[in-house]
């Protein structure tokens, strides 16, 4: 039976959450995601992993598009919390300013760039 992506990652989020560290268990889930075909999809199931994991702790993913590196992250003080997540990237076509993704959905924009392409259009 081919299972659906959303499952292997429910499962694996689960397997995390469960705190287990059975490492046979981890690697019969791959070869069952293997057998399946499924390998291919191992970028997404393991993204949807995650976010199914902070969705269940009531944490998020924060993402920070920059052109330069940031210097400090002290601005997220009051909006980030404890197990939350903070990825930073740096973007040359930002130009200026700072792109805020929230869970890969809710987004900020504030970059030189959008301002441009607004502009210009």
């Amino acid at each position: 039976m081919k299972h659906k992506i959303k499952d292997y990652a429910n499962l694996i989020s689960n397997l995390i959450d469960s705190g287990s560290k059975d490492k046979a268990l981890f690697e019969k889930l791959i070869n069952l995601i293997s057998k399946n075909g499924q390998l291919k999809n191992a970028k997404l199931i393991i993204n949807l992993a995650e976010s199914y994991y902070l969705a269940k702790r009531g944490n998020k993913k924060i993402i920070l598009e920059t052109a330069m590196p940031l210097k400090s992250l002290d601005f997220l003080k009051g909006f980030k919390r404890e197990g939350d997540i903070v990825v930073t990237k740096i973007t040359k076509e930002i130009v200026a300013g700072i792109k805020i993704v929230i869970n890969n959905q809710k987004q900020l924009d504030y970059s030189l760039q959008k301002s441009l392409d607004e502009v210009f259009k």
